[in-house]
């Protein structure tokens, strides 16, 4: 593989994707790149999700599921924040507090420190359901803060759905590099 570079006025990480197709051993390959400073930070989507983006959210939908998105989104980190027993209780508080207007039944399902790191840093999963006009939803944020930024990676969909499409994304997470 090739190396990728950008030019960027700007000193953070930007969303809007730009398609890098590679060959490694023969075997030819899509990824997405995004401009990070003086690096490039590179993403493997999950296999046949389409994809759009902006300099401050990445969204991904699965093929033919309908109600179901994913998106990566960024924020101004505080200084000194870490997953500590104070901020992950925030965190929690602030992602059930996202399901949309309206819902009921808001159950938190689960909540961890670190079910896997991305890029070498740590993470913090906040899952939970709800009820909306009698549809029954799943969501799951999954926390990483980086030097000034807060990423966040996020799916919602169907509660029938979301098993499959979780184990998706979740798979798909650990191909970003130079994060």
């Amino acid at each position: 593989m090739g190396v990728l570079t950008f030019g960027s006025a700007r000193a953070d990480l930007q969303l809007t994707p730009k398609l890098v197709h590679y060959e490694f051993d023969g075997v030819k390959s899509e990824l997405l790149a995004f401009s990070d400073d003086s690096k490039t930070v590179t993403y493997t989507p999950p296999r046949g999700w389409d994809y759009s983006g902006s300099s401050m959210k990445l969204i991904l939908r699965p093929p033919v599921k309908t109600l179901a998105e994913a998106s990566v989104t960024k924020s101004p980190l505080k200084p000194a924040t870490i997953f500590d027993e104070e901020t992950t209780k925030l965190l929690v508080a602030e992602a059930l507090h996202s399901a949309p207007p309206g819902s009921t039944n808001i159950t938190l399902t689960s909540q961890e420190t670190n079910p896997f790191r991305i890029a070498g840093k740590d993470t913090f999963l906040v899952s939970f359901t709800y009820t909306l006009y009698g549809e029954n939803y799943a969501r799951s944020l999954l926390f990483l803060n980086r030097e000034t930024d807060q990423i966040r990676f996020q799916l919602v969909c169907r509660a029938t759905d979301f098993k499959d499409l979780q184990r998706q994304f979740q798979s798909s997470l650990c191909s970003w590099h130079n994060l």
